[in-house]
């Protein structure tokens, strides 16, 4: 029996892909995982997919970095004991590149670990450095995805709390004239769509324990993204920078090649899947 935990953005995209599968909701605000105050009785799951977690973009990053680590602690740490009580087999989780070290080279898996932070990742980055430490000592297999930037439909587009992409779709929307771009608009994204993510962390039940790299392979300034996002909505406006507004890292960039060693490509293109992010975004916006 297979369950997924965690029924956001990424957790209701993996529940589609693996429709037999269970899927639970889970709060960081309870120690416990069920209604009741009693562990989530998990007995015959032999694999568990947790897809819950905080994450945000820059602005929070910034200014509360320590929402990314309470959360996440405590959701992992409540998850992982109810699974050893239950003997659970296996654990596929959604991981964070923020654990990866400061470099423009594209990384690889042995690397986690390895080296100094970005500063604007030394908080949250430490606490997934820290919860890749915590599986490795549990009696169960583990398997981390850990996806470059992840969009499209469904994700969060508050303005305050979005990444730059989501921002950047509500902003388009909104024809916001200027458009303000947070500094140079020269950072680079490797963006992956949320249906390619989840076709990936499918292949979580059946490949080798270990840890997994997902992204397009393709690369994006902030300002291509805009003007490709601009473009398709037939808007036009000024372009300025806002060069006091925190930034991350200039450029992640993920080596994919053990991913695409068991048979998974990214299918929707950063293009394509811009697109289609902005299209849903305005349909869901019309019906409110």
């Amino acid at each position: 029996m297979r369950v997924v935990v965690g029924l956001g953005f990424i957790g209701q995209a993996v529940s589609k892909r693996l429709p037999d599968a269970i899927p639970i909701r889970c709060s960081s605000k309870d120690r416990n995982l069920d209604r009741n105050g009693e562990w989530l009785h998990l007995e015959g799951v032999e694999t568990l997919y947790l897809c819950a977690g905080r994450t945000g973009g820059v602005g929070r990053m910034s200014s509360d970095p320590m929402s990314f680590v309470y959360p996440n602690v405590r959701i992992h740490m409540n998850v992982f004991e109810a699974c050893v009580k239950a003997g659970v087999k296996r654990v596929v989780c959604v991981g964070s590149t923020t654990g990866y070290p400061n470099t423009s080279e594209a990384v690889t898996e042995d690397q986690y670990l390895e080296g100094k932070l970005h500063p604007a990742y030394e908080i949250p980055g430490s606490a997934h450095r820290f919860i890749k430490r915590l599986a490795s000592w549990q009696p169960f297999e583990t398997v981390f995805f850990r996806p470059s930037n992840v969009y499209g439909p469904g994700n969060n587009f508050d303005p305050k709390l979005s990444h730059v992409i989501e921002a950047s779709v509500r902003k388009v929307f909104e024809k916001q004239d200027p458009f303000v771009i947070w500094g140079s608009g020269a950072e680079t994204r490797d963006a992956i769509y949320i249906e390619d993510l989840a076709e990936a962390i499918s292949y979580g039940e059946t490949c080798p324990p270990g840890d997994y790299n997902v992204g397009s392979g393709e690369e994006m300034s902030v300002n291509e993204i805009v003007i490709t996002l601009n473009a398709h909505a037939r808007h036009y406006p000024e372009i300025v920078y806002d060069r006091t507004k925190p930034t991350a890292i200039p450029a992640r960039r993920v080596d994919c090649t053990k991913l695409k060693a068991l048979g998974w490509t990214p299918k929707v293109s950063m293009k394509k899947g811009l697109e289609r992010t902005y299209d849903w975004f305005q349909t869901q916006s019309s019906k409110d």
